[in-house]
């Protein structure tokens, strides 16, 4: 049996840098001054970790209470802006999951930077979030390597399963998605959909390395084959 992981961003679907314009919104107005993310990179970290590292760049300190407060009011600017006018699902990802789903020896969880309401609001756009009961979010933890024992955790409550080592999969666009999950044994799967090209996640050795998920027999065969 199989617990297959799935990042959100530049893996299953692109927001269009609707994300990234919530963010500096949200964040001007809770500072009250301009807020720029030039700069700062999105893509493989949580949430948590983005905010910090955008108020650091603008001068400001991170306090724990500050990025809180950050991320409240993201939630609340970001919910209506993500729709399906400004998210797009990937090549082959529609397929994919509805190929996975109904196959009882896999189960499909997530395993994001986002936190939890955002995660199944993008989700939610692309028709995604009945695939997904449950996952790891931005939301537990700020440190995305954190994450994997918490996925599994919850895949062993929801499925009454204990997976353990190979039989977690991790699939996901940057190197954060390959290297977070090594320390339970965990395999990963890249894919080249997201601002890393296939050069630069082939030197972080990824178990599985693919352009897209436009495959879904060649997915199968590889993951689990």
């Amino acid at each position: 049996m199989k617990l297959l992981l799935f990042d959100i961003d530049g893996t299953l679907l692109h927001a269009n840098g609707t994300g990234r314009t919530a963010v500096e919104k949200a964040l001007s107005d809770l500072c009250g001054c301009s807020i720029s993310t030039d700069g700062v990179t999105f893509s493989g970290k949580t949430d948590p970790a983005i905010m910090r590292e955008i108020l650091e760049a603008n001068g400001l300190d991170p306090a724990d209470t500050l990025v809180r407060d950050a991320l409240d009011v993201y939630e609340e600017t970001a919910h209506a802006a993500f729709d399906p006018d400004t998210v797009d699902a990937l090549p082959g990802t529609t397929a994919l999951l509805d190929r996975l789903a109904p196959r009882q020896e896999v189960h499909l969880g997530l395993l994001t930077g986002n936190i939890e309401s955002m995660a199944y609001r993008k989700l939610n756009a692309v028709d995604f979030d009945h695939h997904f009961a449950f996952g790891a979010f931005g939301s537990d933890h700020s440190e995305r390597h954190h994450l994997p024992p918490v996925a599994v955790a919850r895949a062993l409550a929801h499925t009454g399963h204990q997976f353990r080592g190979a039989d977690v999969v991790i699939i996901g666009d940057t190197q954060h998605d390959i290297h977070c999950g090594r320390h339970v044994g965990a395999l990963s799967v890249a894919v080249c959909t997201g601002r890393y090209a296939r050069g630069e996640l082939a030197a972080h050795d990824p178990d599985v390395l693919l352009d897209d998920l436009s495959d879904a027999e060649g997915f199968v065969n590889a993951v689990l084959g």
